[in-house]
C-alpha cells in the first residue's frame, strides 16, 4: 500500500462542559423508554407552481436525477444545543430551467437568533467509481459554494439542485422552540417554508473535544496575503471543531523557522514581529488575544520525510551515514529537545505541543529507529510528547531498545486498526488517532472519497467513540492539483477526492465541502456522546460511560455500521433530548430500511445463485433456504455485501464440493479469494435473534477463518482441518439497529462460509 507524508498537525485535550451525569453512572444502560419514533426525514415541501421542492437529511448525496420523494411534510426541523452549526438540505426541482432565489428571515421565540449561511451545493465530475460501495451516478455533489441569500441561481429544468443551509446558534441563545420563514422564489413564483429549530437546554463547550490534523496548505487558501486573512482561516477551522495542521502558521516552534533557535545556548530566541512564534503562539495556541479558547494541542516539529526521521546535519554536526546518528549529532539533537520541553513547561504548554518522530515506519529496521528515537528524545526531554503514525503494535511499544520510553500519540490507519492492542496502550496512559488513506476500501467507512455516502463521514465520530479514539489525521485538505471538478484524482489514486477536502476560494472565500461539513457535525455528535459521559472521555473501550449502548446500536465495528442516515439523524436529535433532561435515558437507533424482513426465521444458504445446488425451492432440513451470493447490499432487498471487492467476479469467489459426504449446505462454499473482510447485512426487525453460522471446506485446512456477528466473535482465528473440515457456531444477538450484520474473514486469511441461520428467540 502507498503510505503517506503528513504534514504539521495537533492533538486535542478532551475534558471541561457539562453532562448527564445520571447515564455516565449508569454506564450507559440506562435506556428511554419515551423518545420518538423516528419520523420520515427525506420529503417533498410546499411549492411553487413548476417546481418541486424537497429536503432530506445532509448525509444523503442529492444526485442530478433522483426523483423526488413522494412522501411530504409542511415545514423543516432542526435541531441544535447552544454554540452549535446546524445544517439542512433544500432541494429545488423545476420542470423547466429558470431563476432560483432564496430567503430565510431570522429565528424568533424565546429570543432571536440571527445567524444563517447558504451555501450552493457543486457537482464534481466522476469518470471512474472509487469501489464496488460508490454512488453509481456521473456527477456526486461535494463542493459548498457560498453564495448571498440575495444572489439569483440557474436551476436546470428537471434536475436537482440542492441547497446547504447552515444556522448557528449562539452559547447564550435561550433554549426553547424558534421558528422561521424560508421563501424560495422559481421563476418568479414564491413559497414561504416555515423552518421550526429546537434548540436543546444545554451548550456544547467553547473548546474542542476531538482533534485532528487537516493538513492544509494557508497561503493556497489565500492566507498569504496577511494576518487578517490568516485568522479568518483559522476562524473557518476553529468554528468547524477541525484542527489544521499548523495551528501558529506563518510561524512554529521548531528549528526550520518561525522562531530562532540558537545553537550556542541551546535556547529559542523571540523576536520582535509579529510572524514569530512568540507572538502567534499564545494567540492559536491559548487564545489570547483571538476567541479566547485557542486550538487544543500543535505539533512541535516532525520527521524530514517518510524515510527520513531526523535531518542530515544540524547545529553544524552531521548525522552520520544511518538514522541512529554519532555521539556529538545525538548531544545536539538532545540539546535541541530539551530546550523544547523547557518552553513548553516554562509556559505550561507541555500537555499540549508534541514532536511528530516518524511518519509509517515499514518493518523491523524502522521499528528499532522508532524504539531508538523515542529512548533519546524521553531521556532529553521526559516531558516532551512524542507521536508516531502507525497503529500500536508491540514491535515499538515494547521494544527493548526502548529502555521502557515510549510514544504518548500513536495515529493508526483505519485498516491497520487492531482494537484489542490499542485497548492495551490506552491503558498504559497512551492516546490513539485515526488516519484515513485511499486504500481504506470497504467495508471500513472512508470520510474523505466523494462518491461514498455521506453517512460514511459522520458515523466514523461514533466509531471513535466506540474505540476511544481522541482524533483524526489527514494528509492533505487543499492538495487539488489542477481542477478538482473535472479531475477528483489528483493523487493518482484510487479514491475520488483523495487530497483534497476542501476546493480553490472564489471572491476571496474558501469553498467547503459536503465531506468537509459532515465531518463537523461528527465532531459535535462526539461533543454530545462526551456530555452525556459527563465531560470526559474514557481512557478505554473496557470503561463504560455514558451512552455507549447508543453508540453500540449505531456501530459494531470499524467494517459494520448503520447506513441508515436518517436513523443515525434521529438518534443525534433524541441524545440531544436525553442531554436537556427530556427524556428518560440514552435512545436506541430507530432503523427500518426499505426492505428490511419481518421478525421470523430465514434460512440463507451461502452459494452461486445460478449453480449447485439448483434445486428450487432448496429444501434442507425441513427449512427453505435462500440461496445467497456475491451482491453488493441493497437496501430495497434488505440484504446484501459490503466490501473491497464486491462485483468482482474474478475475486468473490463460489466452490460446489459434488463429491463431499455432507450435506447440500456445507458442499458450497464463498469466499473472498484476497482474503479480505466482507459485511453481509441482512435488514430485519428488531429483537433477540440467535444467528447460526457453518463455516469449512471438506478434506481441506484453513487455519484463519474469522466470523463476527454484531460485533461478538464467533469464530476467532479459527482453524478448519480434514480432521474437522467444519465448524458450527451460534451466538444470541439482541438486534437494535434494523439489521443483523455478519462480518467475514481478515487480511490474507481465507474464511469459508457455508450457510447462516437467523431465528427469533423469545
Amino acid at each position: 500500500m502507498r503510505r503517506w507524508l503528513f504534514g504539521v498537525g495537533l492533538l486535542a485535550a478532551c475534558g471541561g462542559g457539562g453532562g448527564a451525569a445520571t447515564a455516565g453512572e449508569s454506564g450507559g444502560e440506562m435506556m428511554c423508554t419515551d423518545c420518538t419514533p423516528v419520523g420520515a426525514m427525506t420529503y417533498a415541501l410546499p411549492s411553487p407552481p413548476g417546481a418541486v421542492l424537497w429536503t432530506t437529511t445532509t448525509m444523503d448525496k442529492v444526485l442530478r436525477e433522483a426523483a423526488p420523494p413522494t412522501a411530504t411534510g409542511e415545514a423543516l426541523q432542526l435541531h441544535a444545543a447552544r454554540n452549535e452549526f446546524e445544517p439542512l438540505q433544500l432541494v429545488v426541482r423545476a420542470d423547466a430551467a429558470a431563476d432560483v432565489t432564496l430567503e430565510l428571515s431570522a429565528f424568533t421565540g424565546p429570543g432571536t437568533i440571527e445567524r444563517r449561511e447558504v451555501h450552493r451545493v457543486d457537482y464534481v465530475r466522476i469518470s471512474e467509481p472509487s469501489d464496488p460501495a460508490a454512488i453509481g451516478s456521473s456527477q456526486i455533489p461535494d463542493p459548498l459554494v457560498p453564495v448571498a441569500w440575495s444572489d439569483v441561481h440557474a436551476a436546470p429544468a428537471g434536475e436537482n439542485q440542492p441547497f446547504w443551509i447552515t444556522v448557528f446558534v449562539p452559547p447564550d441563545a435561550a433554549p426553547g422552540d424558534y421558528e422561521a420563514t424560508l421563501t424560495v422564489t422559481v421563476a418568479g413564483a414564491s413559497q414561504a417554508i416555515p423552518v421550526k429549530l429546537h434548540v436543546f437546554e444545554f451548550a456544547l463547550p467553547a473548546e474542542i473535544g476531538f482533534d485532528g490534523n487537516w493538513n492544509a496548505s494557508f497561503e493556497a487558501l489565500g492566507g498569504g496575503e496577511s494576518l487578517e486573512k490568516v485568522e479568518a482561516l483559522k476562524d473557518f477551522f476553529f468554528e468547524r471543531r477541525l484542527v489544521p495542521g499548523s495551528v501558529a502558521w506563518p510561524a512554529g516552534l521548531n528549528y526550520t523557522g518561525g522562531i530562532a533557535y540558537d545553537c550556542a545556548s541551546a535556547t529559542f530566541l523571540a523576536e520582535d514581529n509579529a510572524y514569530d512564534f512568540s507572538q502567534l503562539g499564545p494567540k492559536y495556541i491559548e487564545g489570547v488575544g483571538w476567541n479566547g479558547v485557542g486550538f487544543p494541542s500543535f505539533q512541535i516539529m516532525q520527521f524530514v520525510d517518510n524515510s527520513t526521521p531526523r535531518p542530515q546535519e544540524f547545529c553544524g554536526v552531521d548525522r552520520g551515514p544511518d538514522h541512529y546518528g554519532t555521539d556529538a549529532y545525538n548531544a545536539e539533537w538532545s540539546k535541541l529537545l530539551a530546550a523544547l520541553e523547557a518552553y513548553l513547561v516554562e509556559r505550561g504548554w507541555q500537555d499540549r505541543g508534541y514532536y511528530y518522530v516518524q511518519n509509517e515506519p515499514q518493518g523491523p529496521e524502522d521499528y528499532d529507529v522508532a524504539a531508538f528515537l523515542a529512548d533519546l528524545a524521553k531521556t532529553a526531554a521526559p516531558n516532551l510528547r512524542l507521536a508516531i503514525s502507525e497503529e500500536p503494535k508491540p514491535e515499538i511499544a515494547e521494544h527493548p531498545q526502548a529502555n521502557g520510553h515510549g510514544y504518548d500519540l500513536w495515529w493508526a490507519d483505519l485498516s491497520h486498526f487492531d482494537p484489542a492492542y490499542a485497548k492495551t496502550r490506552q491503558a498504559a496512559g497512551d492516546s490513539v488517532w485515526w488516519y484515513f488513506l485511499y486504500g481504506d476500501l470497504p467495508p471500513h467507512f472512508n470520510p474523505i472519497t466523494i462518491d461514498h455516502a455521506g453517512i460514511e463521514t459522520r458515523i466514523a465520530h461514533w466509531a471513535a467513540w466506540k474505540y476511544r479514539i481522541r482524533g483524526f489525521a489527514y494528509y492533505s485538505v487543499t492538495g487539488w492539483g489542477g481542477d478538482p471538478y473535472t479531475d477528483p484524482r489528483p493523487q493518482g489514486t484510487n479514491q475520488n477526492g483523495d487530497g483534497f477536502l476542501l476546493y480553490p476560494p472564489q471572491n476571496g472565500q474558501p469553498v467547503t465541502s459536503i465531506r468537509w461539513e459532515l465531518l463537523r457535525e461528527g465532531v459535535e455528535d462526539f461533543e454530545y456522546l462526551r456530555l452525556a459521559a459527563g465531560g470526559s472521555v474514557p481512557a478505554t473501550p473496557d470503561e463504560a460511560a455514558g451512552c455507549d449502548l447508543s453508540v453500540a446500536g449505531a456501530v459494531s465495528s470499524v467494517t459494520s455500521y448503520t447506513r441508515d442516515a436518517s436513523a443515525l439523524k434521529h438518534l443525534r436529535d433524541e441524545l440531544g433530548y436525553f442531554l436537556e433532561g427530556a427524556r428518560d435515558g440514552c435512545p436506541q437507533l430507530d432503523s427500518e430500511a426499505p426492505g428490511a424482513h419481518e421478525r421470523a426465521a430465514y434460512y440463507l444458504n451461502f452459494q452461486d445463485p445460478e449453480g449447485e445446488p439448483r434445486a428450487e425451492p432448496l429444501e434442507v432440513d425441513g427449512h427453505t433456504w435462500t440461496k445467497i451470493g456475491w451482491p453488493a447490499y441493497d437496501a430495497a432487498k434488505g440484504w446484501g455485501w459490503s466490501g473491497p471487492h464486491i462485483g468482482d467476479a474474478s475475486i468473490m469467489l463460489y466452490q460446489y464440493l459434488a463429491d463431499a459426504p455432507v450435506d447440500e449446505l456445507q458442499r458450497s462454499v464463498i469466499y473472498n479469494d484476497y482474503g479480505r473482510t466482507d459485511t453481509f447485512n441482512w435488514d430485519i426487525e428488531n429483537g433477540r435473534y440467535e444467528v447460526t453460522v457453518s463455516i469449512g471446506w471438506f478434506d481441506r485446512e484453513y487455519a484463519q477463518q474469522r466470523v463476527v456477528v454484531e460485533g461478538a466473535p464467533l469464530f476467532d482465528s479459527v482453524a478448519t482441518t480434514p480432521a474437522e473440515p467444519y465448524r458450527v457456531a451460534s451466538v444470541t444477538v439482541d438486534v437494535a439497529d434494523g439489521n443483523v450484520t455478519l462480518e467475514a474473514g481478515q487480511t490474507d486469511q481465507y474464511t469459508m462460509l457455508n450457510w447462516m441461520s437467523i431465528v427469533p428467540v423469545d
